[in-house]
């Protein structure tokens, strides 16, 4: 390159740099086309031996170790949720049906179009989408092509961190690249407060790459986006002896200043984000006016509705980072979120498929504690299903439900089915007696014919000790969220 040239191209640089990218809701085109040449100025012809050990460089400020601490720990949690959820999407897609040879046939410019929209997706849904810079992989060539970091790549990537798609990943995931790794290296000696800031860097990072393969997968099915930003919580906690309109009055005016406030947000583009960096309850995350808030007597830097539930619900992760003054990323892990009340223990040799995973994921969820049951509708959304009809049959249900995923049992399988198509047949609900079978088949890996239910033999019943655990732990999960949720059937056995 002639001395010439070279000039041009750092005047081109620098104007680059010198230009402000465009916004990813009005031009996402624009958009990517600016970050990704930012990702070009940084990684092609990447320089290890330019590449200096960090350490504590004279100038730069770090931020604090607490603070860097505390949103390690956050964003962890975040990020292991977001995980599980993507392995599971990815398992299903890649074990049923023809998703990864019907991804291979997509026409060029159809496969770019879906990688775009993940991109922007991606960049809607992670805390930080500035990261991606640090992203070598997220540019649409690299995405649709046939390199090692393309999309099934990648997925099948993430996939082999916790190969049973349970969604209760133990351990965090972080996207490794040479670069970035190189990039990000730092000596021996470098304080706690430089590796945590390059750790947390590390977080953002494979959020990007997260939330970007997950947006991909539901552009591919036509799954609708759901909201950049989340509607305004103007729900407080009543004060003692406030009268109803001056509570809703008092709401009302913390959403105006909620919606007209300006909020501390980064350089990214994640204004939408901003939502959740307003006054907040760190148990709960119902958005409050700071003035109701409690902080945390310690470190100072976390608010809660109420120290009695909300923080002592919270302290047992909280204290892992509260007030922290060292680095020590795996302390700070979550733990793995808890199986519903009640799910049984797989018997050796009984390997659950991620179809059923994923049913066990749903019934621990909060608002599933009065549900028996969860039904895929179409790709994405379920229904819950309490059993009601005919009397007595709840229990009866739950018993099958409790041998079935323990092991698989054909009997017990077929006793649900039973249940459940009485309850179609009488009006009960609108699914058809296809659509039960075909979710059995996937989370049991069987097939529902004639002859398997003959071969299955007849169904045991229910032992009292078996009626009387599922009582209880119907009691458990209603007493887990009594004062959050309201049942919407009668809590008939």
């Amino acid at each position: 390159m002639t001395a010439s040239q070279k000039r041009l191209v750092k005047a081109f640089i620098d104007e680059h740099l010198k230009t402000e990218r465009p916004n990813k809701h009005t031009d996402r085109v624009a958009w990517n086309a600016h970050f990704e040449l930012d990702i070009t100025l940084g990684y092609a012809g990447f320089s290890y031996e330019n590449t200096p050990l960090m350490e504590n460089e004279t100038g730069h400020d770090w931020g604090e170790i607490t603070d860097i601490n505390l949103k390690i720990a956050n964003r962890t949690r975040e990020l292991m949720y977001a995980e599980g959820t993507l392995i599971s999407l990815a398992l299903e897609n890649l074990r049923y049906g023809n998703f990864e040879k019907e991804w291979l046939g997509l026409r060029l410019q159809k496969k770019k179009d879906l990688a775009l929209e993940g991109l922007y997706r991606g960049a809607c849904s992670c805390p930080r989408d500035n990261s991606r810079v640090s992203c070598p992989e997220l540019t649409i060539k690299g995405l649709v092509g046939d390199g090692e970091y393309n999309f099934i790549s990648l997925l099948k990537r993430i996939v082999e961190h916790d190969p049973t798609g349970n969604r209760r990943v133990k351990e965090v995931f972080l996207f490794r690249h040479p670069h970035v790794e190189h990039q990000w290296r730092f000596t021996d000696t470098a304080p706690d407060v430089v590796k945590a800031s390059l750790y947390l860097a590390q977080l953002y990072r494979t959020f990007c790459i997260v939330e970007t393969l997950h947006g991909i997968i539901d552009a591919y099915h036509g799954v609708p986006m759901e909201s950049t930003r989340s509607d305004l919580q103007t729900s407080m906690p009543a004060r003692h002896g406030e009268k109803a309109e001056a509570r809703q009055a008092t709401a009302r005016r913390v959403a105006e200043e909620d919606k007209n406030s300006v909020r501390p947000v980064d350089q990214s583009q994640c204004k939408e984000m901003a939502a959740s960096t307003v006054a907040g309850c760190y148990g709960c995350y119902m958005k409050i006016d700071r003035k109701h808030l409690k902080r945390c007597g310690q470190c100072q830097d976390v608010w809660y509705c109420s120290p009695l539930q909300c923080q002592k619900k919270d302290w047992p992760e909280h204290k892992k980072a509260c007030g922290k003054q060292t680095f020590s990323p795996l302390s700070l892990n979550p733990a793995a979120p808890d199986e519903f009340i009640g799910c049984p223990v797989a018997v050796p040799g009984f390997v659950r498929t991620p179809a059923l995973w994923r049913q066990i994921w749903y019934l621990s969820k909060e608002d599933s504690q009065y549900s028996d049951y969860h039904f895929d509708t179409h790709y994405a959304h379920t229904s819950s299903i309490a059993v009601q009809y005919p009397p007595g049959a709840r229990l009866i249900f739950l018993v099958a439900r409790r041998r079935a995923m323990a092991s698989g049992s054909l009997p017990a399988i077929f006793k649900m089915l039973e249940i459940l198509e009485f309850e179609e047949d009488v009006g009960v609900r609108n699914f058809t007696h296809a659509c039960y079978r075909r979710q059995f088949e996937k989370e049991y890996d069987i097939k529902i014919t004639p002859e398997t239910k003959q071969a299955a033999g007849e169904f045991a019943p229910p032992t009292t000790k078996e009626l009387e655990e599922e009582e209880q732990f119907l009691r458990q999960r209603w007493a887990s969220v009594a004062n959050t949720h309201e049942p919407v059937f009668p809590c008939t056995f």
